[in-house]
């Protein structure tokens, strides 16, 4: 976690100084001039923190409430394909605004799903005639099909600890977390008009309480469990296509 945050605070202190340095930037290029707005595309792989419960061999039975007994998680990560879209205006040859999309359609873990992205944010860096190298900074924010509970009416349980699954009713909602997005781009000029952007960075994303259905040797439904809130730091890339008009 260490390393992690200090790749974090590198990368923040990176992109201070070509921010710092695209105010010292001489004039713009006749292209930037001409093509301020870009428009383009991206696949996009998000490397996404996961948890699964490890549950005890048999069942808890809790006399006060809330029960007191911790469960054990396990972490894990799954890399999640996904496709989206972005648009930019550059302010100055080094330094842009831009907005970008993704939607992540597999819905196979137990803790979320289907993720949508937004996010916006800057890019400074330096543009050459053929390449461009840039740091950026985005916020936004992270929407994850999630599973709600809710008690059943028609059936009678008893209490103990984790709760069996057969007791609540499972629905399908919608959670929106905070994101931020970390890292660096390069871009290549093939023509004027024409951007090939490749994407790199680190997706922080600070998850709320998670709860779902793990299976259970002695009761047939499985059981719910509750991951507690946490911070992760999650790898992104990119890769796509633009176009500036």
């Amino acid at each position: 976690m260490l390393m992690r945050k200090n790749s974090v605070f590198i990368i923040i202190a990176t992109v201070s100084l070509l921010f710092i340095n695209s105010q010292r930037a001489q004039p713009q290029s006749p292209d930037v001039d001409n093509h301020r707005f870009e428009l383009g595309g991206q696949f996009s792989v998000l490397n996404i923190s996961t948890v699964r419960g490890i549950l005890p061999p048999s069942p808890i039975v809790c006399i006060t409430f809330p029960c007191l007994i911790p469960v054990p998680f396990e972490r894990s990560r799954e890399t999640e394909p996904g496709f989206g879209g972005r648009i930019g205006y550059n302010i100055t040859n080094h330094f842009a605004i831009e907005a970008e999309v993704n939607y992540f359609p597999r819905e196979q873990r137990l803790d979320g799903g289907r993720e949508i992205q937004g996010l916006f944010g800057i890019k400074a860096g330096r543009r050459f005639e053929k390449v461009g190298v840039f740091g950026k900074i985005r916020p936004g924010f992270i929407s994850t099909r999630t599973s709600a509970f809710r008690d059943r009416r028609d059936v009678a349980c008893i209490t103990i600890f984790p709760p069996p699954a057969a007791c609540f009713e499972q629905t399908r909602k919608r959670e929106m977390d905070l994101a931020v997005d970390i890292g660096g781009v390069i871009e290549l000029y093939p023509t004027s008009r024409i951007i090939i952007r490749f994407d790199a960075g680190d997706t922080i994303i600070p998850f709320g309480q998670r709860s779902f259905i793990v299976p259970f040797p002695t009761i047939t439904s499985g059981v719910i469990v509750t991951a507690p809130a946490e911070t992760t730091h999650n790898f992104q890339g990119s890769a796509g296509v633009g176009f500036r008009f």
